[in-house]
């Protein structure tokens, strides 16, 4: 659906992106990841043609969106939080005036509106214009524009800003059934990593405008580390004792009596709970998790630097 190709972007002389490449496919949701700066906003703005690029191709369903403009009948955005709105207008008139600009009218249009005026919760807000709602109600109504005529390519940049709990679980609901039922594919950016690690199926990473990773999110922790171990102790103890068996073999941080270890399979927790015994280390509480989508990001930008 989406082909990324050598993508490269400079401003006054300073890249912003440096030959970056990826794909999305059909019924598929890839999370574009990055600190501020990473270069997400400008990859995203170039993909809906909003900015130009000094080098490379971006394709949507095998058509070149440097020579025709037809690609963006088929694309729903959500860039800089509310931004694509009237404020004048209901959330409603926003999401059928949007729709009819593409060409998109009727009772199946306006049953889809109404389907997810109510999943968004913005019923009890339907008489409001924009204007006069809370940051989170304006995002909602952002979101409602972007998925009213049910566009086959989804740019969320950002979704769940100003969100409460319920909100967010909403949209993974809403997200979820529409890439299963109608094979709609996105792209999210956003900060709230556990928002990522539910909804995503692959994730690209920039870094100061560069590809830093590219695949599944299964990929991503194995390469690193899968588990995270964690050992409160009775008593302080020396970094070096525990490096001289896990140097080089574990992700260890070890904070007072708390130690942290990252690692790839269940029975290395076990080789590390023998050596404690072993050399009469008591710990006070072990608890196992598997490792976050969050902890996953900040070690491969931790690599990346350390090389």
């Amino acid at each position: 659906m989406l082909a990324v190709k050598e993508l490269s972007k400079s401003y006054a002389a300073e890249p912003a992106l440096s030959n970056v490449s990826f794909s999305l496919n059909r019924g598929e949701v890839v999370a574009l990841l990055g600190a501020n700066g990473s270069g997400k906003t400008t990859t995203v703005q170039s993909i809906c043609r909003l900015i130009e690029w000094d080098q490379g191709e971006i394709f949507i369903d095998n058509i070149d969106t440097r020579t025709s403009t037809s690609f963006l009948k088929q694309i729903g955005a959500v860039l800089g939080g509310c931004r694509n709105t009237n404020w004048r207008l209901t959330a409603k008139q926003n999401a059928d005036y949007f729709a009819r600009l593409r060409g998109f009218s009727g009772s199946s249009i306006r049953k889809n509106i109404e389907k997810l005026h109510t999943a968004l919760g913005l019923d009890e807000h339907a008489k409001k214009e924009v204007m006069k709602l809370s940051t989170g109600n304006k995002q909602k109504a952002a979101l409602l524009c972007a998925l009213s005529y049910s566009p086959d390519f989804v740019l969320l940049d950002e979704p769940t800003l100003g969100l409460d709990f319920n909100t967010v679980n909403d949209l993974q609901r809403i997200i979820k059934d529409r890439v299963e039922v109608a094979e709609q594919g996105f792209l999210v950016t956003s900060h709230d990593l556990g928002f990522i690690d539910k909804i995503c199926d692959r994730v690209v990473v920039l870094d100061h405008g560069k590809l830093l990773f590219e695949g599944s999110l299964d990929t991503l922790k194995a390469r690193l580390f899968k588990y995270e171990l964690t050992i409160e102790l009775k008593q302080p103890i020396e970094l070096s004792i525990l490096n001289n068996l896990w140097a080089g073999r574990f992700d260890l941080q070890l904070d007072q009596q708390t130690i942290k270890v990252n690692y790839g399979s269940p029975e290395q927790s076990l080789v590390m709970l023998h050596y404690l015994h072993e050399h009469n280390i008591q710990p006070l509480q072990l608890q196992i998790d598997s490792l976050s989508m969050e902890k996953a990001y900040q070690t491969l930008v931790q690599q990346k630097d350390v090389k």
